[in-house]
């Protein structure tokens, strides 16, 4: 067998080098070899790429034959890098020359301008009830909220609301509003009617809001008795409420009354009207969003902005935002955790939201309570099999390869408090084996795992693909389908979504109760696993007005629930970005990219 003599081997016109990527294999373990690629085509593969040695020939397909020994177990580690390193080349995989060469974005970047490129806008609508929370990232400049969470704290604060108050039964809450907040574009100060046509839009039947659900099953009505106060009328107590249903960590942002009932709400949707710092300026479809501050920003109530404008960029591949962040193109963007050093190397710094994702795998079928969304024929409708399908997954490993050791192995879904000590499962693959075995399925089963990269979470496709050889090692055969979010978020909430299983990101709510129901209550759109013992402790938490008890309560019913193993559980991360110059301070929160407004130099 020829073996490639340990040079530095360089892809030309890109970033990456063989001789990072080798070493990064040979010190995972040294003293362990197998000799890797010929029971897998993905070095071989590699290399048949356009890859010359520093100063040498072009490498022949004789050549490939690299002498490179592991032992088997540790065969995945080097999938996992070699998935990376496909990764990292996009969409067109070896396609580097070509890469090279196309256009770069352009990004506007002007002194006045703060350039923030994302992988995705989701919907990229602009009313409070069509799309998902996730739209936040520009909502959250153009309207408001009726309270704020602090940053660092998460302590509640003014917003549009100045003040608040429970009923003693937990019921009822009462918000006094802040007088003289002015919409855009001399459409009237802001009210209580514009608080109760909002909410009341929200939880319209026809609503797409990511709450829509959660508020329906929560909230009996909404009151304006006075023109700065609004009253909530619940169906059941929520000490929570102020916070998981009212704060930015919500998605209750302020819509204008008049102006939707004037112009209707396609007119609305292209030129949204709201009480923020800045106003929508140009829309291109799956391109970019550009908003720029309202006349008289300098009096604004809440926030003087340091930028004129801010354009948001529509980038979904990861190579792309580190190259538009190297060339001053982009001022903020997530970034892939493989490219932290090479954008350190740049000169730009490293900003992270701590814990505020949770990659998993979500299982369709699983809301037994509803005919609709149940499919009792799925092999996971086994709890055997769902066990089996955790205990499949090395955590450990996908953590220190894929996240760079900036995460934790995760035994929950959701970044919650009370779960980050909830211990993991192990790695052990004889037992996935023989749970398989003991439901039914000794040769395992065939499955469809739908792949999107959203924000946070563009290492989700990766992920899905290191489950899915993981899973091949059990006897799980994994048809891998790449999508978008938004075509598995309608079939999902259509009920549709019960014959196949999707990589999905957990994360950080404003409110714990508000953010269980989301997944473990049938009422909600977004419920993947419910049964009765679900619904009924979900019931105990909301009754529990003792906050202590409450969290006592939760971390009980993490426990619960990491035993049904209900999702594949990967790992508690924090999400990455690189930051130019410009973005001096981001105070963005934990629950997800926000407050860009508040950017400093």
């Amino acid at each position: 067998m020829k073996v490639v003599n340990k040079k530095f081997y360089s892809i030309e016109n890109f970033g990456l080098t063989f001789e990072k990527l080798y070493n990064k294999i040979l010190h995972i373990n040294e003293r362990r070899w197998l000799a890797y690629y010929k029971e897998n085509n993905i070095c071989k593969t590699i290399f048949r790429g356009k890859i010359s040695t520093a100063g040498s020939k072009q490498i022949t397909n004789e050549e490939v034959d690299v002498g490179i020994h592991f032992k088997k177990k540790y065969g995945i580690m080097v999938l996992l890098l070699a998935l990376i390193f496909l990764s990292l080349l996009g969409p067109n995989k070896l396609s580097i020359a070509a890469e090279a060469n196309k256009p770069s974005p352009a990004a506007g970047g002007a002194a006045d301008t703060l350039v923030v490129a994302m992988p995705s806008y989701f919907e990229e609508t602009f009313l409070p009830w069509n799309g998902s929370t996730m739209r936040l990232l520009y909502l959250g400049a153009i309207n408001e909220f009726l309270v704020y969470r602090d940053p660092k704290t998460e302590e509640l604060k003014p917003g549009l609301a100045t003040k608040w108050e429970m009923s003693k039964d937990g019921k009822t809450w009462t918000f006094w509003l802040r007088q003289g907040v002015k919409f855009h574009e001399n459409w009237g100060e802001f009210t209580s009617a514009d608080v109760k046509y909002t909410f009341e839009r929200q939880m319209a039947k026809d609503s797409k809001a990511s709450t829509a659900s959660e508020l329906r099953a929560l909230v009996a009505s909404v009151e304006a008795p006075e023109p700065y106060k609004v009253v909530f009328r619940l169906l059941k107590p929520e000490i929570e409420f102020a916070s998981s249903e009212t704060s930015d960590g919500s998605q209750q942002v302020i819509a204008c009354k008049k102006y939707v009932e004037t112009v209707g709400d396609d007119k609305a949707n292209e030129h949204p009207i709201g009480t923020g710092p800045y106003a929508l300026a140009e829309y291109r479809a799956r391109t970019s969003i550009k908003l720029t501050t309202v006349p008289g920003v300098e009096k604004h109530w809440r926030v003087h902005p340091a930028f004129q404008n801010i354009t948001f960029l529509r980038i979904p591949d990861e190579p792309t935002r580190v190259a538009m962040l190297k060339k001053g193109e982009a001022d903020l963007a997530p970034i892939s955790y493989d490219s932290i050093d090479s954008v350190k190397t740049a000169g730009i710094k490293i900003v992270t939201i701590p814990n505020n994702w949770v990659p998993n795998v979500r299982l369709g079928g699983l809301v037994t309570t509803d005919p609709v969304r149940n499919n009792p024929k799925v092999p996971w409708a086994d709890k055997r099999v769902r066990q089996a399908m955790n205990y499949a997954v090395d955590k450990e490993t996908i953590v220190e390869i894929l996240f760079h050791g900036m995460a934790t192995p995760a035994g929950g879904d959701l970044p919650l408090l009370e779960w980050l000590d909830i211990k993991p499962y192990p790695y052990d693959p004889k037992k996935a084996k023989k749970l398989l075995a003991e439901a039914g399925y000794p040769n395992g089963f065939s499955v469809t795992m739908k792949t999107y990269a959203t924000t946070p979470g563009a290492e989700l496709p990766i992920v899905g693909e290191a489950i899915a050889m993981y899973w091949k090692e059990i006897g799980i055969n994994v048809k891998l389908v790449p999508t978008d979010y938004g075509t598995v978020r309608a079939a999902w909430t259509g009920g549709k979504a019960t014959d196949y299983v999707w990589v999905h990101r957990g994360m950080a709510f404003a409110g714990v109760v508000g953010g269980l129901q989301v997944v473990y209550s049938a009422k909600n759109q977004f419920a993947c696993y419910v049964t009765n013992e679900t619904e009924a402790r979900l019931t105990q938490i909301g009754n529990e007005f003792d906050l202590k008890k409450k969290s006592a309560l939760v971390k009980k019913f993490g426990e619960y629930l990491r035993d049904e193993a209900p999702f594949v559980f990967v790992a508690f991360v924090s999400e990455p970005y690189g930051a130019s110059k410009k973005v001096g301070q981001w105070p963005t929160p934990r629950i997800r990219p926000q407050n860009f407004e508040w950017i400093r130099p």
